[in-house]
């Protein structure tokens, strides 16, 4: 069993009124190609400046935003 690493950005979206990846990337300041891998799952690498931008913006600590979980279909 490996672990992958999840984020909870579309949930923390809508807890913040946030409705669109277009509004999330004007109040981040963080491009819509680095937001929209992020979401999927996409990212190779995290780039802390980017991780701490969205805890700005959605006023949260680390671990509310990405988490690990099991990946049980590998």
């Amino acid at each position: 069993m490996t672990k992958i690493l999840r984020n909870n950005i579309r949930i923390l979206m809508a807890k913040n009124d946030i409705d669109s990846i277009t509004e999330l990337e004007r109040r981040s300041g963080i491009s819509r190609q680095v937001l929209d891998r992020f979401i999927k799952g996409k990212t190779q690498r995290l780039d802390f400046d980017t991780v701490i931008k969205l805890c700005d913006v959605f006023n949260c600590e680390v671990g509310d935003l990405i988490y690990v979980d099991k990946d049980d279909h590998k």
